[in-house]
């Protein structure tokens, strides 16, 4: 029997088959989640202050045909829903806190004030995974009661100078995932 549906959400560059989504995804059908990957090719011209609504839109479309899903109008809820998103992805941050979704960020924009009030306000369980070479993160930003993974002198895309040590860490990315899911199904 399956957990709920897992939302995937992906980076302006980054779809859902790019290594660290594909990876989550991977994660979440062996937990049993029916995995939902949204697919979007952002505008080279979308503007920071249009982001939000742009990617809120895209997971409305994601979420249009998925009966019983708890938060949206009309639909009387009850199935669950666990978000895993990448970069833009996490600009739904404030739409999935709304809805008490638990959530995993990877590399979420922390240097966006509206994406660290709704890391810090949603009740749901959250894993947050950052580079901290990442231009868009804030090492600094209280992310509340987050578990937190922070990946030294790795960047935007987790990558650091290797490609064995940026596998090793992909892979302690996965395992971390998974010990989230395991805890997840617990609660």
């Amino acid at each position: 029997m399956g957990h709920g549906t897992a939302l995937v959400l992906p980076g302006r560059a980054y779809p859902p088959v790019a290594p660290l989504l594909d990876l989550a995804g991977r994660a979440l059908t062996e937990h049993g989640w029916d995995v939902r990957p949204a697919w979007w090719e952002a505008p080279a011209d979308l503007a920071p202050a249009d982001a939000a609504a742009w990617v809120d839109q895209r997971v409305l479309a994601a979420v249009a045909g998925l009966p019983g899903l708890p938060g949206l109008p009309g639909r009387p809820g009850g199935e669950r829903v666990v978000v895993v998103a990448k970069s833009l992805g996490t600009r739904a941050a404030p739409y999935v806190a709304a809805r008490g979704w638990p959530a995993v960020w990877l590399t979420p924009l922390t240097l966006v004030p509206d994406v660290v009030d709704a890391l810090r306000t949603n009740p749901a369980p959250q894993l947050v995974v950052a580079g901290l070479a990442d231009p868009f993160h804030d090492p600094a930003v209280d992310l509340g009661a987050c578990e937190l993974l922070a990946l030294e002198g790795a960047d935007h895309a987790l990558v650091v100078p290797g490609a064995v040590r940026t596998a090793e860490l992909h892979v302690e990315v996965a395992r971390v995932v998974d010990d989230f899911l395991t805890r997840l199904e617990a609660s």
